[in-house]
């Protein structure tokens, strides 16, 4: 798969599978890694027509074939024919097809791995466009305050980047993760570039369209790079904006994904420290592709590994500093400047 830098990548399906998919074109991990496939733009021509949607029957054939081809843990496919015409000549509606995937998806035990009708679909969409996701504040003693919300809006790496301008005083910084469930992994990357000279961000190892797939995402001096076995994509970067200054990255169990995947990058590459209670624990990505009647399917496809080799699936990231939450103040930020503030000598 090409330029996997989203953490649920989209792909327009479509009625047959004899269509080459583009490259990935963005990145993003959430509670579900995320990365978009771009479908080629529709030709201009006045005499093409749009190709008539999938009958129920193709539609969950297309769902299933995504799966076969696609879906990481191999072993859980063991039955995986027996699904393929359970239901033919039965589906009379899509309501029908919905329920006969749901049905058929559900047995892989993957909650990562689902259908969504039209309405979620829609959301997805919305959810990508939402701006005001990076707060950021100067604290006392000078140090940058940076909280993203989330890495699934494709506006979060360039509201990151007017933070830490805005923030270019600072003697050090606090990069607020908590809460964040994760998102684009191309938002990620990004922000990872404005933190570090060079070096690696992640990893990520399964399978894609019939195929095992790796890639390795890394930043250099001037670029953001996508290696792959057969491919090399580069494309501009952010400068470090941050210098060698300290940081403390504030962490918490609803860390994921995305957000965990640029927390251990950054520990790893010895630019941060973490703060806070262990992290969610997935170190797993998905892909999206969108389907006819407004709907999609994701479906696992791949581990992803921090720089140093661990995979967090399932294990977490655990801080530097365990500092337990509290009802009435925020101890762990107060803790995080304390800390900072020590490291400035101030």
């Amino acid at each position: 798969m090409k330029n996997f830098r989203r953490a649920v990548a989209v792909a327009a399906m479509a009625l047959c599978f004899s269509l080459a998919l583009p490259r990935l074109l963005h990145a993003s991990v959430s509670t579900s890694a995320t990365a978009v496939l771009q479908a080629p733009p529709a030709s201009t021509a006045t005499t093409s027509a749009r190709p008539p949607q999938a009958t129920p029957q193709e539609l969950y054939h297309q769902v299933w074939k995504l799966a076969y081809d696609n879906f990481l843990w191999r072993d859980r496919l063991a039955g995986w024919q027996s699904w393929e015409h359970k239901y033919d000549g039965k589906l009379n509606s899509v309501n029908d097809a919905e329920k006969a995937i749901a049905q058929m998806l559900s047995s892989l035990h993957d909650t990562y791995t689902f259908f969504k009708d039209e309405g979620q679909t829609r959301g997805l969409d919305s959810e990508e466009d939402d701006t005001n996701v990076v707060i950021h504040r100067m604290l006392p003693g000078n140090i940058g305050y940076v909280k993203i919300i989330t890495f699934g809006s494709k506006h979060t790496a360039a509201e990151a980047e007017a933070a830490l301008r805005a923030l270019s005083g600072a003697d050090a910084y606090v990069l607020d993760l908590r809460d964040d469930g994760g998102g684009f992994v191309d938002q990620a990357q990004q922000v990872f570039a404005m933190f570090v000279d060079r070096g690696k961000f992640t990893s990520l190892i399964g399978r894609y369209d019939g195929k095992p797939y790796d890639e390795e995402l890394s930043v250099s001096d001037k670029e953001l790079v996508d290696q792959e076995p057969d491919a090399v994509t580069r494309s501009p970067r952010v400068p470090n904006l941050t210098g060698r200054k300290p940081v403390i990255v504030l962490v918490n169990d609803e860390t994921a994904s995305a957000s965990e995947m640029i927390s251990g990058a950054l520990r790893d590459d010895g630019r941060a420290e973490l703060l806070g209670i262990k992290t969610f624990g997935k170190g797993i990505a998905q892909v999206t592709w969108k389907l006819d009647y407004g709907t999609s399917v994701q479906v696992t496809i791949a581990r992803y590994y921090l720089p140093k080799g661990a995979c967090i699936h399932g294990v977490s990231l655990i801080p530097d500093y365990i500092v337990q939450p509290t009802a009435r103040q925020d101890l762990q930020l107060s803790e995080a400047e304390h800390i900072l503030l020590r490291k400035l000598g101030k």
